[in-house]
Order: C-alpha cells, then structure tokens, then sequence
C-alpha cells in the first residue's frame, strides 16, 4: 500500500511512492487517512512531473519569501508570518511547487487544519483564511522572481462572519476620559486613543520628536505597512501632551515608556479596567475600541469618510466604510430626510407603472423652476448618494 499507518499512530501515515524500479520516496503524513490519500496522489503526481520549469518547491522558496518580507514589511509582519509558514505551510505543502497546487490539496489542508484548531475549542476559520493568504502571497512572489510559471489564483476562503465594531456611545466616552483626568499618563495616552484615532502600537511607540507642538501635529511613523502620517492635535490632547511633559524627570525619548523597564508599553488593559470601574462604566473596554469610537464619532458629525481615511491610515476605503454601518445617526438622518420629503404622504413599496411623463417639461421661456416633485427627488439622492454613507 502507498499509504499505511506510521508506528501504529492515530492519524500518522506513512507516504511510501514507488518511481520505477530504482527511485522511492517516503514522507510521514499528519491527519486522517482521506486526507493522506489525497496527499499522496497529488504527491505521486509531483514527483512524477517531468516537466522542470519550476524546479523549486515551496520549502525553497519559504525562506527567501521571509527574507523579502524581512526588509518589506513590518517586523510583526514577519513574525507572524514565519510563524506560519515554519510550523504549517512547510509541513505540509515544502515538497510542492505551487503550478501543482490542485484544489484538492488546498481543501485537504483546510479540514486538516480545522480539526486541529475545534479540537483545541477555536472555530479557526479567520486563522486559516490567514494562513491561505500568506500561501497566495508567497506565490505571487515567486511569480515575480520567476519561481513559478503563474501564481496561485481563486483560492477559495472558509466562511467567516467579521465583527462589526463596537464603539462607545458619546456619553460613556466622556465619562471614560473625564475619569482618566486623575492620572496624567493614562489621560493623555486615552486621547492619543480617542482624540487622535491611533493605533495601540503606534501610541506605545509614539515619541517627543513626533510630537510638532509649535504647528499641532502628531507625526505617525510607526504605523501599519511602515506608512506615515500626520494627525492633527486637538487642543484638549495637546494640553494633556504639555502637562505631562512638564512632569517628566527622565530624558526618555518615549512619551509613553514603562515605569519599569523605560521601554515602550506593551499592556494597558489593566489601567483601562481601573479607569472603567471609577467612572462606573459595566462593559467591557478595550483600547482599539478607542479608535472605533473616534472613527464612528466624527462619521457621525458629518465629516467626509476619505477625511476619515485618512487619519486613521487605511490603504484602502473600504476598510473605513464598515462604521458606516455603525454610525446610525447617519442612516437615521437618511430616513428622517426622506420623511421630510414626502411631508405627510405614505411611503409604499408598491411601483406604479402608469405614471405619465410630460414629452416637453421645459416651459415656453426655457426655464421652468423645479416642481416638488422633482425638489423631492433630488433631495432623496443627494442624501442617499454613496459618498454619504454606505449600507
């Protein structure tokens, strides 16, 4: 048999492939036995494979991918990426090339991976659509470098509900901030969170050189993908910035340091938990969840969402639409003015189909001045136009 089991371990099988009369290969498998006889034809196809335009495996590129991502991304980029590919993709895709990837294989080590991560009690779908996605950028690499004749393309992704975020409430905010006012370092940091819409890591980091005082900005350079940006101090945060700074004793660059090690902070949940319980504040509250509520704040008050974007340093738009969907005065707004519009009338779902259009709207003059109706519809399309919100 090609495949057998291993030492008479559950769910170990031994990979035995015969090439001719001289030549055999042997690998020890890791999952059920379906899945190992997947493995093992789509093996068996591999080594067979006469055709040597990619001669190198995905074990062989694996290391210089690090090495690019090393020098191109940020440094938790690679650790989280050399993490997976060290202890998942190698296992179990190093002695392919990525021209022979078949669905087959790719699935295979979907429900490997899924039983590894329900039997720890984790649903594991986001972890795996990570885990897919290294994969699929590692190809593209290989593309590039001409390790491969074409990357990998339409790799299906599990199923996976993202969360919506979970902002304050403007009310229990305040009250947040307002009882954080008792502890200077706290208060600032929080502002940093809320008034400026940083990310934790980019405030741990944050130092007094970044800090242009004289023209009210933050300058942003440890942000994600290495990409700075400037945000402008509000002046409730700047004053906090300044008395903090007058109470410093120590010349360390960090604005933020550890009172124990001077470097920067790594955990803040146990000060947000204390601050919380002082302000009488029952949920739960994390520090993104700052940035959430800057971001849905604003949104609510009208401002543009690419103003948005862009102090919060989103690539992409799309990323800053989703507190759309959580900023519901915004879609009330929507409504209200559609209410407004139709005065006392009924809005219905029913289409009329006889409605009669004049052929000549325009009046002998040249110009006739808009009717309600019309005023009407362009109200109802300039308040539901996308740049305003989406759903």
């Amino acid at each position: 048999m090609s495949v057998r089991s291993y030492k008479n371990k559950p769910d170990k099988w031994l990979i035995d492939i015969r090439l001719g009369r001289k030549n055999r290969y042997y690998e020890v498998f890791e999952g059920t036995y379906e899945e190992a006889v997947i493995y093992e034809q789509e093996l068996k196809k591999h080594l067979s494979q006469k055709d040597t335009k990619a001669s190198k495996t995905i074990s062989d590129i694996a290391f210089e991918y690090l090495d690019y991502v090393r020098i191109h991304q940020a440094q938790k980029t690679w650790q989280e990426k050399h993490r997976i590919i060290i202890k998942h993709l190698i296992p179990y895709f190093g002695n392919f090339t990525f021209e022979l990837l078949t669905p087959k294989i790719i699935d295979a080590y979907k429900l490997k991976r899924l039983k590894e991560l329900n039997d720890k009690g984790i649903k594991g779908y986001r972890t795996v659509n990570i885990e897919l996605n290294t994969l699929c950028n590692m190809s593209k690499f290989a593309y590039e470098y001409g390790y491969t004749s074409e990357p990998l393309r339409n790799v299906k992704r599990l199923k996976h509900r993202y969360r919506l975020p979970d902002p304050l409430d403007p009310e229990t905010a305040l009250k947040f901030i307002e009882a954080a006012k008792t502890e200077p370092f706290y208060y600032a940091l929080f502002l940093c969170l809320y008034h400026a819409g940083m990310r934790k890591n980019e405030v741990f980091n944050l130092k007094w050189d970044n800090i242009l005082f004289e023209y009210n900005l933050i300058r942003v350079t440890k942000a994600k993908n290495q990409k700075e940006r400037f945000i402008p101090l509000s002046s409730h945060l700047k004053q906090a910035l300044l008395a903090l700074k007058s109470l410093r004793t120590t010349a360390n660059p960090f604005v933020f340091p550890s009172s124990v090690t001077g470097k920067p902070l790594t955990d803040i949940r146990k000060a947000i938990k204390r601050i919380a319980k002082r302000a009488g504040i029952d949920r739960h509250i994390h520090p993104h969840q700052l940035r959430h509520t800057f971001a849905t704040h604003l949104l609510e008050q009208g401002i543009d969402i690419r103003a948005i974007q862009a102090l919060l340093g989103h690539e992409q738009i799309t990323t800053t639409q989703i507190y759309t969907k959580v900023a519901l005065p915004v879609l009330q707004k929507a409504i209200q003015t559609l209410e407004a519009i139709c005065g006392d009338h009924v809005v219905t779902n029913v289409v009329t189909t006889d409605l009669k259009i004049p052929e000549n709207p325009i009046g002998a003059s040249g110009f006739e001045p808009p009717t309600p109706c019309s005023q009407g519809r362009c109200a109802i399309q300039a308040a539901l136009r996308p740049d305003n919100f989406l759903i």
